[in-house]
């Protein structure tokens, strides 16, 4: 601590104090008018802050420790999503060794090997990957700048551009579509209502996986996501040819399978597991899951549905003067669902051949 007299009535006060878990001094000057017992004053009450964050920042000397402090303070603020945390811990599991004090330049080389390695399923890296978890990094950064246990944030948009992002441009031919249902019927049919509703409606898979049969409404026909990742509820439609499989659905789930004459929830794991194998069955490549939200949009664009209808369902969420109209209008979201026209579905008639034997749809 240090208290130096600037001129009369007017002192500088300066402490530091070092975190128990070691690291870089924690520092904090201050400049007060008044008299020197008053300046004292102020230099206890600031050596008693400073001592506080550096019992916090003993906890953050490495970047998984400030990670973890991280996703505290938004699962309290319920800022923090299953799919956002589980993105975060990747990031902590890949880099949470690293010390506060020489991460960015470990980040940089970091993002330089990623960016041309490939996945753990094998697939190449695309850059919108290593934006995000550039983007966590920052977010984790900017919330220790927040709580003042560093003193500015060294992921900066310009150390640390983001890559271009190509937007992704593959949708099925009809010949493929036939493909990979055939192949779906014959490998792995139960997987085929998840997909077929995907297919239809304009979906991503955390909205449907361990979805709940009472989110089915018999008479708005509609399901009920109460959350999505936009932050807002969502009624999706049903489409005409599946409204038998959701009346008569006899699981606890809206998307189940039977094992051993018991049903059980399609979880993540085991439903990209089904599609991986279906679309090797298939011959297809290059095709993801949330591809089939790309179709399901592209269908109701077709069928000149209005826009408003297709953000609704879709989840998007406009730029209005009042958001909360948006978040609180369920009301307008049953109407757009009810009002949504569908495309008609292939007809599952025919044989298609796969992996030399033909199938029959």
């Amino acid at each position: 601590m240090a208290l130096t007299k600037l001129k009369t009535g007017r002192y500088r006060v300066t402490v530091s104090v070092r975190p128990q878990g070691g690291g870089h001094p924690i520092c904090k000057q201050v400049t007060v008018s008044g008299t020197l017992a008053e300046a004292k004053m102020v230099e206890a009450d600031l050596y008693r802050e400073m001592k506080a964050r550096s019992l916090t920042a003993a906890y953050a000397s490495t970047f998984g420790e400030a990670v973890d402090l991280f996703i505290a303070n938004r699962r309290e603020r319920g800022k923090m999503s299953p799919a956002h945390e589980k993105m975060v811990k990747f990031v902590q599991k890949e880099l949470g060794h690293i010390r506060l004090e020489v991460f960015a330049d470990q980040f940089a080389a970091y993002r330089k090997h990623i960016v041309h390695s490939p996945t753990s399923y094998g697939k190449p890296r695309k850059s919108a990957s290593v934006n995000r978890y550039t983007a966590i990094v920052r977010a984790v950064f900017g919330y220790l700048v927040g709580m003042e246990i560093i003193d500015k944030n060294p992921i900066t948009s310009v150390k640390f551009p983001k890559f271009k992002e190509s937007p992704r441009d593959r949708y099925l031919t009809p010949e493929e579509r036939l493909r990979l249902k055939a192949a779906i019927h014959t490998h792995r049919p139960y997987i085929w209502p998840i997909i077929r509703y995907m297919f239809a409606v304009p979906c991503r898979v955390g909205e449907l996986i361990g979805a709940g049969r009472e989110q089915y409404s018999l008479t708005t026909n509609t399901i009920f996501i109460p959350e999505s990742k936009a932050g807002v509820s969502i009624c999706k439609p049903i489409p005409p040819y599946m409204m038998s499989y959701f009346q008569t659905n006899p699981a606890p789930w809206l998307f189940y399978r039977e094992v051993e004459g018991k049903y059980q929830p399609i979880t993540r794991q085991i439903l990209r597991a089904a599609w991986e194998h279906c679309l090797e069955a298939a011959g297809l490549s290059d095709y993801h899951l949330h591809d089939l939200r790309h179709e399901a949009v592209t269908g109701l664009y077709l069928m000149k549905n209005a826009e408003f209808d297709i953000a609704a369902v879709a989840g998007w969420v406009p730029k209005v003067a009042n958001p909360m109209a948006v978040i609180y209008n369920r009301v307008e979201k049953v109407a757009a669902a009810g009002r949504i026209v569908f495309p008609p579905e292939e007809p599952e008639t025919g044989a298609v051949r796969i992996g030399g034997v033909a199938a029959a749809l």
